[in-house]
């Protein structure tokens, strides 16, 4: 079982397709999570998630909006500090996520298949470097953590997803993805994931 997690709407954003995309997936043997965007709820909620469904993999989704381009992240760092607010208002400067957590982990997911796949396909993407300080990386760096510490030994990664073609309709040069191809990048990315846990 693969457990895919999408986040919830944010700032002046009156939708967010990385969950719009989640929930419009529809394959066998997949969860869907819906992600608060709060740096301090998603570092309880990615352990939880974690002991309930036991999952054989961690798929998550975000949203970079201003990004031309699907992109899957390589590194998730240690460190919180929000030029905005979260939902709940906090706004964490300089901080780091765990204490006692390692300065970074790299995303367990396979991911230069998912990407060469993607590339076949003729899906616009590349591999991320950055995943940036707000709540995306805190989930990302979040599941990792706890996954090393309940000896959870699964691909765990993240995929930031632009804004789709309906969130820059009155935003001149915004770039965008359109939603169906954005969709087929996510279910290329859960079968490539499964074909991995099923091989040798």
């Amino acid at each position: 079982m693969l457990l895919l997690t999408g986040f919830d709407v944010f700032s002046n954003f009156k939708k967010n397709p990385s969950w719009e995309v989640a929930r419009a997936i529809e394959m066998e043997d997949v969860i869907i999570e819906k992600i608060p965007v709060s740096y301090e709820d998603v570092k309880n909620i990615t352990r939880e998630l974690l002991q309930k469904h036991k999952p054989q993999a961690v798929i998550s989704l975000g949203l970079a909006d201003g990004r031309a381009q699907i992109s899957i992240e390589m590194v998730a760092i240690n460190f919180m500090h929000a030029k905005k607010p979260d939902n709940r208002g906090y706004a964490p400067s300089r901080k780091k996520i765990f204490e006692d957590g390692e300065d970074a982990y790299f995303s367990t997911l396979p991911v230069f298949s998912i990407l060469d796949r993607w590339h076949e396909k003729r899906i616009p993407s590349y591999v991320s470097y950055h995943a940036g300080t707000y709540v995306c990386n805190t989930l990302f760096y979040s599941f990792l953590y706890h996954a090393k510490r309940m000896n959870m030994n699964i691909p765990i990664g993240f995929i930031h997803l632009p804004s789709s073609e309906d969130m820059v309709l009155k935003r001149e040069n915004r770039p965008y993805v359109k939603f169906n191809t954005m969709r087929k990048a996510v279910e290329t990315a859960i079968e490539v994931t499964f074909r991995h846990l099923s091989s040798p």
